[in-house]
């Protein structure tokens, strides 16, 4: 095995238009609050621990050249033309050892020439919430970036109060946004056609020999952004800030901010309590998604010139979603064969869900247990729902066994609800980090849960449901 190549930055072929040098702000007398060592592993980063504490706290040698990327997108539904890093430098590229490029990017590296007046931190909390968030999103098996390691010192911060600073390392193959791609036709044909040659080099080379390889990429992006929204609807996320300069064109779950994890089913939910309107709601997300594919479409006009050809692949967006999503859906009910019928069992169970107040993850995985004693007697209307959810099972060809099985591995015993993230930062703040990696690594498995976290996996109480947050981090 071949250890972590050095890092490059490659970006930079797409000139000063899309980046800007910029050295970090670093955080001095850093420590470590928790660090990924299977990610480590896993890219066989060989890096000893100094040097991989100076990389996470932003403490540089001359080799490395990082940058601030420059974006545009559409947040909360109106276009912001001022947007890049603001608090993020691109650090490098790197390899390990299957030979997949990934970029390092450093998350509260101080300011940047696109920091629009703040102060580029990033506050403990916030990094400790998307640190467990793309590893919990890791285990679920739902395409994320990854988080390597936090670190924080004794500086404070000024948000809603005075707050530890921190910095996240994060790893992806590629942090180039739909907002990428929106600053691009602002810019011009050529730097739109520059910026597509470039993705398509670097991260899907299989469609340069397509007829007409732009109309390719955006199906790549289109399709892959169908199928993860699919899988958050799946599993109860909410990702609070679906702005075009949060969305990744490898179809990643990007940008962790005010997440959250159905407690009690509402369909309705919206875990970002800046979110007045309710435009990034729960049941809103398939919607979203397929807003800013269109966004997208209009930014490759020039690339795409035909209207048609960009509404067929809007087009895609919506069959692509539909078939994922009942296809997640009947493996939640245990279901391996299809019938025309699926979609309304599911969709009746969710209404009964949200009507009730059901708690999203307990009650899917129930269905492997005695669910109907469990709900009959409570829940009168529960009782037609079961009877047709029998009379479905009667067209399956696998045992009861199986059956239980296929619900058990897809029904996660063990997700992030608000209140656990939550209890991590407080342990944090309060010098207990050994609790942020046990978490980590309960996450990774959330499927078959140590005894230890049992606890973890019950219904919340009624004081830790329901926690919303903002955007401040």
């Amino acid at each position: 095995m071949s250890a972590f190549t050095p890092f490059q930055q490659p970006f930079c072929q797409l000139g000063s238009t899309f980046f800007r040098h910029c050295q970090p702000e670093p955080l001095v007398n850093a420590h470590w609050i928790a660090r990924n060592d299977a990610l480590i592993a896993q890219h066989a980063i060989a890096f000893d621990d100094k040097t991989l504490l100076n990389l996470a706290s932003g403490l540089l040698d001359d080799s490395l050249a990082p940058i601030a990327q420059k974006y545009t997108g559409h947040q909360f539904g109106y276009y912001n033309p001022d947007l890049g890093d603001g608090r993020g430098l691109l650090l490098g590229q790197g390899s390990h050892y299957l030979g997949i490029s990934y970029d390092w990017h450093l998350k509260g590296a101080g300011r940047t020439p696109f920091s629009r007046g703040g102060d580029g931190r990033a506050v403990l909390r916030s990094c400790i919430r998307e640190y467990l968030a793309s590893e919990a999103m890791a285990g679920l098996g739902i395409p994320t970036s990854r988080a390597l390691s936090v670190v924080s010192n004794q500086e404070t911060v000024w948000r809603e109060g005075p707050e530890p600073r921190a910095a996240l390392l994060r790893l992806t193959p590629s942090h180039i946004r739909f907002g990428h791609f929106e600053w691009a036709a602002e810019v011009g044909a050529d730097a739109s056609k520059q910026l597509a040659d470039y993705v398509i080099a670097q991260h899907f080379v299989h469609l340069a020999d397509s007829p007409n390889p732009y109309a390719a990429l955006l199906r790549q992006i289109v399709v892959s952004t169908a199928q993860l929204i699919a899988k958050w609807q799946s599993v109860g996320f909410n990702h609070g800030v679906m702005n075009t300069d949060n969305f990744s064109i490898l179809g990643e779950t990007f940008d962790y901010g005010p997440y959250g994890f159905l407690d009690d089913c509402q369909i309705g939910y919206i875990c970002n309590h800046s979110d007045h309107a309710g435009r990034y709601a729960y049941n809103e997300q398939p919607q979203i998604g397929l807003w800013n594919c269109q966004v997208l479409a209009a930014s490759f006009a020039n690339l795409i010139p035909s209207e048609a050809t960009r509404s067929a692949i809007m087009n895609d967006y919506v069959t692509e979603y539909n078939n994922h999503y009942i296809h997640l859906m009947r493996q939640k009910l245990g279901l391996a064969q299809t019938h025309p019928n699926d979609k309304e069992l599911v969709a009746k169970l969710i209404i009964l869900m949200d009507k009730h107040r059901l708690d999203w993850s307990c009650t899917w995985r129930e269905l492997a247990q005695n669910f109907e004693a469990q709900q009959a007697s409570q829940l009168s209307d529960y009782q037609a729902w079961w009877r047709d959810y029998q009379a479905r099972l009667d067209f399956e060809t696998s045992s009861e066994n199986d059956r239980k099985m296929l619900i058990l591995n897809n029904n996660p015993q063990l997700i992030l609800r608000n209140y656990i993230a939550q209890e991590a930062i407080d342990k944090a703040e309060s010098g207990d980090c050994q609790w942020v990696d046990s978490l980590r690594q309960a996450l990774q498995n959330p499927f078959e849960v140590a005894e230890e976290w049992q606890a973890y996996c019950a219904r919340p109480s009624l004081s830790q449901k329901g926690l919303r947050l903002s955007c401040s981090s």
